[in-house]
């Protein structure tokens, strides 16, 4: 039986196709499909229409080959013409076809109706452009300044007669399969007959071109996004192009990889799932004053995975901390000559262990009764500590991950993953084996950052506390546990035209 983190759709799919046993033949894969944004149009042009996209998922034949095709964007055109944009190019995976964006509007005329998401009309243009069903939406009609071409979630802004601002691209959608949260197909901003341009949608959408003889901005290369209208001054200014597709599958680990890949592009190849924190030395996780970190006299546990990527001086690894040093005297760090340490105000337990780099280490302090211990690797290291301390929790202390709490140069390089607090009870009291998979919340748990990808910081003990970051912490797909148990995602991201078999 498998076991870990899956999705309602993840277990879906192994329940229709029978395979939650453990087989290690791909039944289905999730995927996601975008199309080619259409170029906008120039001399006050609308905006180009996004990639169609589709997403869902797909059962799989084994030993078939399916053909990937990712489409390029439509061109911009030069200014000084009142040519309509180009459309964009459709991409695929096997079955599955998204349309091709629709192309921007030319001044006086109207816009392309074909392909996922329509362009935008041209300045003094009248009609919008359709769009094909379930994969986009209609790019907006026009005054004197270009439309805004639809978006994948929603319609481009029409521009009123009395308008001289172009038209804002529509919004797209999204998603995220690749294990970060990614807008795609957004649509291209009007170009503006006198002030200024659109903004293009969310997704890639590009911006239109502003009164100074300014080009649209093309769309976002392999989001999809369409392109901007070129503004009117003069012989007007050139559009902007439509950003190529992108094609993206993902499915449990608990499945084998690909056979093989062909073609003249191969995907890049990552996981999602639960994966690890990374801390850049100037980067930490605050998380609430609650009365959940205050242990009183009782017993507790507190525990994590750690990755140093490099390693100079002390590292803040876990801390709970007030300006003032006063109540939780918590906190668990590394030595600047390299073993990892306790502290209760001072340093109380010392380990044996110095970490290296490039490697992964379970780190947990545990209380029972009045003996608080240290265990690195699920091996006890450092002496018992003889505990009575009442910790308490008073205004402005709070648990804090990767730093010290004062957020000085005792900063992290490198990651975290699965930081579990818990409040009543020692986990652990003697030598284990840690864990090799994700941590659940078990009884009495405080805190618990599975680290997964899409809401790294997020909370999953039950409290649902809200972190604060400082600096920029971001998700990575480095991990302690190893593939093949179903708590990630194999992900295969395709920015060009292949093919892969199962």
């Amino acid at each position: 039986m498998a076991q870990g983190l899956f999705t309602l759709k993840q277990q879906l799919q192994g329940l229709i196709q029978k395979a939650w046993a453990g087989s290690q033949k791909t039944p289905a894969v999730e995927y996601l499909v975008v199309a080619g944004g259409g170029g906008g149009a120039p001399t006050n042009g609308g905006g180009g229409g996004a990639g169609g996209l589709l997403q869902g998922l797909l059962p799989i034949t084994l030993g078939s080959s399916y053909t990937v095709t990712v489409g390029a964007g439509g061109t911009g055109i030069a200014g000084g013409t009142t040519s309509a944009g180009n459309q964009g190019n459709s991409s695929s995976f096997g079955s599955i076809t998204a349309g091709s964006g629709g192309k921007g509007g030319v001044q006086g005329g109207a816009t392309d109706t074909s392909g996922g998401s329509a362009g935008g009309a041209g300045g003094f243009g009248t009609i919008s452009g359709g769009s094909a069903a379930g994969q986009g939406n209609s790019g907006g009609t026009s005054g004197w300044s270009g439309a805004g071409g639809g978006g994948a979630g929603t319609v481009g802004l029409t521009t009123p007669n009395s308008s001289t601002n172009g038209g804002n691209g529509g919004a797209g959608i999204a998603s995220a399969i690749n294990g970060t949260v990614t807008s795609y197909a957004g649509g291209g901003a009007g170009g503006s007959y006198r002030l200024t341009g659109g903004t293009g949608g969310v997704g890639g959408g590009g911006a239109g071109g502003t009164f100074n003889g300014s080009s649209g901005v093309s769309g976002t290369t392999n989001t999809g996004g369409g392109g901007g209208g070129g503004s009117d001054t003069g012989s007007g200014a050139a559009s902007g192009g439509g950003g190529s597709g992108i094609v993206i599958i993902s499915y449990p680990d608990i499945y084998s990889a690909p056979a093989s890949f062909g073609g003249a592009n191969s995907p890049t190849a990552s996981t999602s799932g639960s994966g690890s924190v990374n801390f850049n030395g100037s980067s930490a996780l605050t998380y609430p004053n609650n009365s959940a970190f205050a242990f009183g006299t009782g017993d507790f546990t507190v525990e994590f995975w750690v990755y140093l990527t490099s390693f100079t001086s002390y590292v803040w690894l876990f801390d709970f901390y007030n300006s003032s040093y006063t109540g939780l005297p918590f906190n668990i760090n590394i030595s600047s000559s390299g073993p990892f340490r306790y502290g209760n105000s001072g340093i109380v337990i010392t380990g044996t262990t110095t970490p290296s780099t490039s490697t992964w280490y379970h780190v947990a302090v545990t209380r029972s009764g009045t003996s608080t211990k240290m265990f690195i690797n699920g091996t006890q290291e450092g002496s018992t500590y003889t505990d009575t301390t009442n910790y308490t929790l008073p205004s402005g202390s709070q648990p804090v991950v990767g730093s010290r709490g004062n957020y000085d140069s005792y900063k992290l390089y490198g990651n975290m993953s699965n930081v579990r607090v818990v409040k009543g009870t020692a986990l652990y009291t003697s030598n284990f084996t840690p864990s090799t998979i994700p941590l659940t919340a078990v009884s009495g748990t405080s805190l618990l950052l599975n680290t997964v990808s899409g809401a790294y910081p997020a909370d999953n003990s039950g409290n649902g506390f809200t972190a604060t970051a400082t600096g920029t912490p971001t998700w990575n797909q480095a991990s302690p546990f190893a593939t093949g148990l179903g708590y990630k995602n194999r992900v295969y991201t395709w920015t060009g035209s292949g093919t892969v078999t199962f």
